[in-house]
């Protein structure tokens, strides 16, 4: 789910809320796609449907029966190499191979942005008071720390970041001004933007000195651009209520419509303002420059976990391959590990794992063995990053 914070979090000693924004798919409904026309963007004159083939290219091993909807059960994956991005196994969280004991002071853990390959910024909650506090880590040291953030990124190159600075009153509710950051990551060097008169800031991506991030003004959402040191970013007026920026800035998916019953997406180019196509089968999550597919959930998200995850083709808007949970598992977050794989993390018998699976090929594997706990009994041992 692709919000300011990826809601799935490392175990701490205390008991935490079962928190996780979950999703079951509406049955058999969806809301009509809007034909928005922002910035001379052409509409979508037609819903794209899930597809039944299997992608152009040739994978180097087949799916079961070349089926394009898969269910996963985590009992029986074979064990697999360990995540590639950040991910938390207990209080150690491993960032590019390297390992980082987090305190149980540190509370829950809630995104993990790389910032080199042994450093990041880790955004936790050390208390029940719903206040974050981004703190650095670099060669297994622990760094300065900043409280209120509610959103962070790294660059794909993980050379910079930008995170948000919302404060709240007292009883947590958001005050209409924040201040966005960027960072140069070898150096520390930052530079800050002052917003008043919105709120709820979120960094969909970054990469240099460009951050896209969005923010509310009251129930509406602009994205916008802004290059580190300029005094006002640029809005995005063709992707309005964007879910997703690609890691290379090329494309933005926009939430052109929601209803009870779930929610229509289109994907734009963002530098031609100009819709490729649209979904109301999924919610476009996040796309990684270079990707063939764009990570998906469910178009309607209500209960404990997603009921599905889908790798969407970029050039289509249809399903590659689509993996549901069924009636044993909880899809509890997902994340692309690169280019080829998506991660996921999962429950199953009261246990959880992260699997890793392979859109071309429509096959997973464990990343993290099964072990005992969930977030439904405040004792989930894993979190995956990024």
């Amino acid at each position: 789910m692709n919000r300011s914070i990826k809601l799935a979090g490392l175990v701490t000693g205390v008991s935490i809320a079962a928190v996780v924004a979950g999703a079951l798919v509406a049955a058999q409904q969806t809301p009509t796609l809007a034909a928005a026309s922002n910035d001379g963007a052409k509409p979508i004159d037609s819903v794209t449907k899930t597809a039944s083939t299997t992608p152009s290219t040739t994978p180097s091993e087949s799916a079961p029966s070349g089926a394009v909807k898969l269910t996963l059960d985590l009992t029986k994956l074979k064990q697999g190499a360990a995540p590639k991005t950040s991910y938390g196994d207990s209080r150690t969280m491993h960032v590019g191979g390297n390992k980082l004991t987090l305190p149980a002071s540190d509370g829950q853990v809630w995104e993990v942005a790389r910032t080199g390959s042994n450093s990041a910024l880790i955004l936790h909650r050390p208390k029940d008071d719903g206040k974050n506090v981004l703190t650095t880590w670099s060669d297994g040291t622990r760094g300065d720390s900043v409280t209120d953030v509610s959103t962070v990124r790294s660059a794909a190159d993980q050379a910079t970041s930008a995170y948000g600075v919302q404060p709240t009153t007292a009883d947590g509710a958001e005050l209409p001004r924040f201040t966005l950051v960027w960072r140069d990551n070898p150096s520390g060097e930052e530079y800050s933007l002052q917003r008043t008169g919105e709120h709820g800031p979120i960094v969909h991506a970054v990469q240099g000195s460009e951050v896209y991030f969005s923010a509310f003004k009251g129930a509406k959402e602009t994205l916008y651009k802004w290059i580190a040191g300029e005094d006002a970013p640029k809005p995005i007026n063709a992707v309005p209520m964007p879910s997703a920026v690609s890691s290379d800035l090329q494309f933005g998916a926009s939430v052109v419509s929601t209803t009870d019953d779930g929610s229509c997406t289109t994907l734009v180019d963002i530098a031609a303002a100009a819709k490729r196509w649209g979904t109301c089968e999924y919610a476009i999550d996040e796309m990684l420059g270079g990707s063939s597919f764009a990570l998906g959930g469910p178009a309607y998200r209500d209960g404990y976990g997603d009921g599905l995850f889908a790798a969407v083709d970029m050039r289509t808007g249809r399903a590659i391959r689509e993996w549901s949970g069924g009636s044993k598992v909880a899809i509890i977050s997902t994340v692309m590990e690169d280019t080829d794989h998506v991660l996921v993390l999962a429950e199953q018998g009261g246990k959880t794992a992260i699997a890793r699976c392979t859109p071309k090929t429509g096959t997973c594997e464990l990343a993290a063995p099964l072990k005992k706990g969930t977030g439904d009994t405040d004792n989930r041992p894993y979190f995956i990053g990024r």
